[in-house]
């Protein structure tokens, strides 16, 4: 039923089936300077703790919770790239399944390392852009710029110390999206686009809950707007509150 919901009932609606041909590869892996790749690292690595919380939750053991947490996490990432496979407009991406991956990888080094004094995690921030407004039909309109624009949107990696209620966070960004990926220039696709690199801090939110339960799970999966330190080349800035 989770399934259906979050994967089944959606893909119903997204694509348009009458539009589906010949299953097919895309090679994606250059394009949007790797900010949809972060997509499903985020995804994969927080679907993973939502299924272990609920495998608990419904009586499974520890171990069992752990396995299910990142194997179906895994496989429901894959029947994405199995639909997008179907349909000219995207194609099976091997890019998101090695991201798919890399997110069950870091839900595995999260667990291992719950007996050390170190944890890790990944957060997710967005702040809308002037660029949504320059491709609204691609980047997206309203509520929907937070998935398509990915300009705005910041992937944090964040490392904690078990006892302390403030971790490091380290977030990578990018500004200048437009696609015209395979349209326009090379050179100027990478003249235009640039990576955003951000240094902050976060609450870790795990020690200061205690409790761990669904809801906890899903709101720590989003950054805390806070100072952070903003490097696109070649300068950088002190922003009082990011997000």
């Amino acid at each position: 039923m989770g399934y259906g919901l979050i994967y089944a009932l959606p893909a119903a609606t997204w694509y348009k089936w009458r539009e589906a041909q010949g299953w097919r590869f895309f090679n994606d892996g250059l394009e949007w300077r790797q900010m949809d790749k972060l997509g499903h690292v985020w995804t994969t690595y927080h679907l993973s703790l939502l299924i272990r919380e609920w495998a608990k939750k419904n009586g499974y053991s520890q171990r069992q919770a752990y396995r299910m947490g990142g194997s179906l996490a895994w496989l429901f990432q894959l029947s994405i790239e199995a639909f997008d496979g179907f349909f000219p407009k995207w194609g099976a991406s091997l890019w998101d399944v090695a991201a798919n991956t890399a997110g069950t990888a870091l839900y595995m080094l999260s667990q291992a390392l719950q007996g050390s004094p170190w944890q890790v995690g990944m957060r997710f921030s967005f702040h809308p852009t002037p660029y949504a407004k320059q491709k609204p039909h691609l980047l997206g309109r309203g509520v929907a710029q937070i998935l398509k624009d990915y300009n705005g949107q910041t992937y944090w990696f964040c490392i904690f110390h078990r006892r302390s209620p403030i971790g490091l966070a380290l977030g990578h960004g990018a500004e200048g999206l437009l696609g015209g990926y395979g349209q326009e220039p090379e050179a100027t696709i990478r003249e235009r686009e640039r990576r955003r690199w951000v240094l902050s801090v976060d609450p870790h939110w795990e020690v200061l809950f205690r409790k761990s339960h669904w809801f906890v799970r899903i709101f720590v999966s989003f950054k805390t707007p806070l100072p952070a330190l903003v490097y696109v080349a070649p300068k950088a800035r002190f922003v009082w509150l990011y997000y």
